[in-house]
């Protein structure tokens, strides 16, 4: 649908001057001079008969020339209107901007929230700004031509094809993985941890941004047990994911295998796995497909825009997932965030890294953004870790503890870190080596502690 609007917006210019064409030839036909038709069919605009002559395209010109003057003076009213609206929502204490060329929604979870939908209409006088366009390339162009106004308002920018891990730090610019929220979210509904198995098979089909963020937050937040052994296959074209992932390390019996969309050794993976999801909107029959080739597990597919073809099959095992993506917590991540930020203020504190009277934004703007969402995702397996507990009662927190270390190793050489000792330090962000990019059991006694004190916060914050 977005696509027919931008169609007609194109098509607008030539359907205003349509009826002035029109009029011209019916006067000139009628016998006006070229000139007298000129100006009689222009009159037409103003509702303003000058000439008596009449023909049928005449009339014709004659009304559509009225309907193109009405359509213009209400369209040109209602631009005005949505203008004051716009301003008096700016007002608010919280005003959002949302910039996005479809007829996404942002659902925020209370009524404080001022928001206005302005398409590609730069908004100077919004408290935030939040841009999702189509593509890429668009969302960042338009934060370029507009960056003098969006300087000192927060700024999200909605990622659709680029991997938040290697953008650079932009003050006062959050970037937002729109298909990491959907990972997130599915595999926190998923629990594999409660399925009371260690031996796991999961099936990704469609190896594009969707599918290789679905794999990257299992790697991350499927961690339950020490002698887990999950097999994920994704299928699809994978070639420059493999690339830019090649020093990805699982750390344990986990393994991760590619296969060729449609490949014989994707559809036997199909067949045996445990859990199958479709990472990509694709037809009905596909979904067939795989329900049926999945002999005993259950399968997945994305469904963001709430139309559930699948529940038209009678197959059981079928589960629709990526709808109510654009929510305030997925996209401004708030609560994710503050979680984030407290603990990475409690950390500072505890190791004599706060300045005096520093607040936990100001230590938190610190930090460089591949370290802050370093922290986030470690907030995030945070979340899920009371639920691995209480699925796993018998963990203690040893095992809690190395696995917590095995996420946090997964999410540097995942991001294309690798073990190595730094001439000066623990770490060489540039050269991107870590010297505790190792075993939980290698590790120094002090980074156990370090780590064990993670879990230990990330428990009392929930009995709290």
């Amino acid at each position: 649908m977005p696509g027919i609007g931008r169609l007609l917006k194109k098509l607008v210019p030539v359907l205003s001057v349509l009826p002035f064409l029109l009029g011209a030839a019916g006067y000139a036909l009628a016998g006006e001079r070229v000139l007298d038709a000129l100006y009689f069919s222009f009159s037409l605009y103003f509702v303003n008969l000058v000439s008596d002559s009449s023909n049928v395209l005449v009339e014709i010109a004659r009304w559509t020339a009225a309907l193109v003057t009405t359509t213009a003076v209400l369209y040109a009213l209602r631009r005005i209107w949505t203008r004051l609206w716009w301003a008096a929502l700016c007002l608010g204490r919280d005003s959002v901007a949302v910039y996005c060329d479809g007829e996404e929604k942002v659902i925020f979870s209370d009524s404080g929230h001022s928001v206005v939908y302005p398409g590609r209409e730069f908004r100077p006088g919004a408290r935030s700004h939040i841009i999702m366009l189509a593509r890429d390339s668009e969302s960042l162009a338009f934060y370029e031509a507009n960056r003098s106004g969006l300087r000192g308002h927060p700024v999200y920018i909605g990622l659709r094809e680029l991997d938040r891990g290697h953008m650079r730090d932009v003050p006062g610019v959050t970037f937002y993985d729109i298909d990491g929220a959907a990972a997130r979210v599915l595999w926190k509904n998923l629990k594999l941890w409660r399925q009371g198995k260690e031996r796991l098979s999961v099936v990704i089909w469609g190896g594009g941004h969707l599918g290789q963020n679905i794999l990257n937050h299992g790697l991350l937040l499927n961690l339950f047990v020490p002698n887990q052994e999950i097999a994920y296959h994704l299928a699809g074209d994978t070639t420059l994911y493999q690339i830019s992932r090649r020093k990805f390390r699982s750390g344990n019996r986990d393994t991760v295998a590619f296969h060729d969309m449609d490949s014989a050794s994707a559809w036997e993976a199909v067949r045996g796995a445990d859990v199958v999801i479709l990472a990509e909107e694709a037809p009905v029959e596909r979904i067939q497909a795989l329900r049926i080739a999945c002999e005993n597990g259950a399968v997945y597919y994305y469904a963001p825009d709430g139309r559930d073809i699948g529940a038209y099959l009678k197959f059981s095992g079928l589960h629709p997932f990526g709808e109510g993506l654009y929510t305030d917590e997925n996209i401004r991540g708030e609560a994710l965030v503050l979680r984030a930020k407290e603990q990475n203020y409690d950390y500072a504190g505890e190791y004599g890294h706060l300045a005096p009277g520093e607040t936990v934004d100001e230590a938190w703007r610190k930090l460089d953004g591949f370290t802050q969402w370093s922290n986030i995702s470690s907030a995030d397996f945070q979340e899920v870790l009371p639920d691995i507990l209480a699925a796993r009662p018998a963990l203690t927190l040893e095992q809690l503890a190395a696995l917590e270390h095995l996420r946090w190793c997964r999410f540097h050489t995942l991001n294309g870190w690798q073990y190595g000792i730094p001439e000066s330090g623990s770490r060489d962000a540039e050269k991107k080596l870590h010297r505790c990019l190792c075993p939980y059991e290698a590790l120094e006694p002090k980074e156990h502690e370090k780590t064990q004190a993670v879990i230990r916060r990330a428990l009392s914050v929930v009995d709290r």
